[in-house]
């Protein structure tokens, strides 16, 4: 390999594909700290965002 196909090489390289936006953010105060929590769903689930906070609020129910 000369040194012209190892430069070569180093070019096709692509670029590491850019960080998703979230899809929601939740900011909470807690003891005088601000957490900010981005929220990511799967774009291809069928399930809704109600569907999953119905989920949330039961487990809470059950402890």
């Amino acid at each position: 390999m000369t040194k012209n196909e190892k430069t070569d090489n180093k070019e096709i390289q692509t670029e590491e594909p850019q960080p998703r936006k979230s899809d929601g953010i939740v900011t909470k105060k807690m003891r005088g700290k601000t957490f900010v929590t981005g929220i990511y769903f799967d774009q291809k689930s069928k399930a809704t965002f109600q569907d999953k906070l119905l989920k949330v609020v039961q487990a809470e129910k059950k402890e």
